[in-house]
């Protein structure tokens, strides 16, 4: 943004380089022109120091810290940045409630012809659509990103969390093999990944990624636990379903989040209800279609029950709670194992499509 800001003070530096290598111009003008041009520059340079206040002030913990930096990045902005730090700023105006705003910077940065700059704008736009729930525009922009050779964990995470709500499910599965370890040290992708399992019935290994995520990683979204607590209500685990929901409101609802507090709260309170537990558990575990509502942050139909009922710890008639710790422990043992170094044919074909 701005990208001439630099021109005035580095065209009064290149007079004053002249006047002092010309004999027949006064000294003095020469060094006044020298003063000039050093003011130029770091009054152009201002946006730069607002950036980095901002980034410093966003990434404290001290209360109010964060609403002084999302100040500096506006100041940032309107002093002028390059138009890489200017995506940045952008997207932290789009998740601070001036998405139009930021829908304005980002727009003319999308088209811009370096990768480095339209792929990350386009995939900070796509959230802009996220919010408007316009889901199919939102992908289209993260393919795009993607298409132009642009790579990020967050342009992932974006287009993971877009084919959820766009109940793309056979996408989402696909985009998790292409990553295939690539996202193994991000919270967001593990828990997507044990969505994944849900998908293909596979509850013991999805629990067994929830449990040492959410018990080690303490991701400070809520997203994880909810799902972990999905877990739990498919072996009609109520105590510990109730345990998960609970540690969810205590995370970070951002406003760009799948889940509101009052949805969740909502499901801990279904689970509270005499009359609504089992039928809402039974119908979180009716079919895939159901599973997707819970994970896009929203509750499945059901009829409560006409009389109430005591709800024990783990409700009769579903499948034995296991081990999930037993799933880890065989992962670390076939670490040990040699590795299989032969091409499949999904192999194959995926080398095929990435060729250059």
């Amino acid at each position: 943004m701005r990208k001439y800001r630099f021109i005035p003070g580095a065209g009064v530096l290149a007079l004053a380089l002249i006047a002092m290598m010309n004999e027949d111009v006064p000294a003095v003008i020469g060094l006044i022109l020298i003063i000039a041009a050093a003011i130029l520059l770091i009054f152009a340079s201002r946006g730069t120091v607002y950036f980095s206040k901002a980034v410093r002030a966003i990434n404290s913990s001290e209360p109010g810290k964060k609403e002084k930096g999302v100040e500096l990045m506006e100041k940032a902005l309107k002093a002028g940045l390059s138009d890489e730090n200017a995506v940045v700023a952008a997207s932290v105006l789009l998740q601070n409630d001036n998405e139009e705003k930021a829908k304005e910077i980002l727009e003319p940065l999308s088209m811009s012809k370096e990768r480095k700059v339209a792929g990350p704008a386009l995939s900070s736009l796509s959230m802009y659509y996220w919010l408007q729930k316009d889901y199919a525009k939102a992908i289209e922009l993260c393919e795009k990103s993607k298409s132009i050779g642009y790579v990020s964990r967050n342009l992932c995470i974006n287009l993971l969390t877009y084919y959820l709500a766009a109940g793309k499910t056979r996408e989402f599965s696909e985009l998790l093999d292409e990553m295939g370890t690539s996202g193994g040290s991000s919270p967001a992708i593990v828990d997507f990944v044990a969505v994944n399992a849900m998908f293909h019935g596979q509850w013991k290994q999805a629990g067994a990624y929830l449990e040492a995520l959410c018990s080690e990683a303490r991701p400070n979204f809520p997203d994880a636990y909810v799902h972990f607590a999905q877990v739990y209500m498919h072996y009609g685990d109520v105590k510990n379903a109730r345990r998960l929901f609970s540690e969810a409101l205590d995370a970070d609802f951002a406003r760009y989040s799948v889940y509101t507090k009052e949805t969740v709260k909502e499901m801990l309170n279904l689970l509270n209800d005499k009359q609504c537990c089992r039928p809402f558990i039974e119908a979180a575990n009716h079919d895939n279609k159901a599973i997707l509502k819970i994970v896009n942050g929203t509750i499945p139909n059901f009829e409560k029950a006409e009389t109430d009922e005591e709800i024990p710890d783990v409700l009769p008639g579903f499948p034995a709670l296991p081990d999930f710790s037993e799933v880890i422990s065989n992962e670390e043992e076939d670490d040990d194992r040699e590795a299989n170094t032969e091409l499949t044919e999904a192999d194959e074909r995926w080398l095929k499509r990435h060729e250059d």
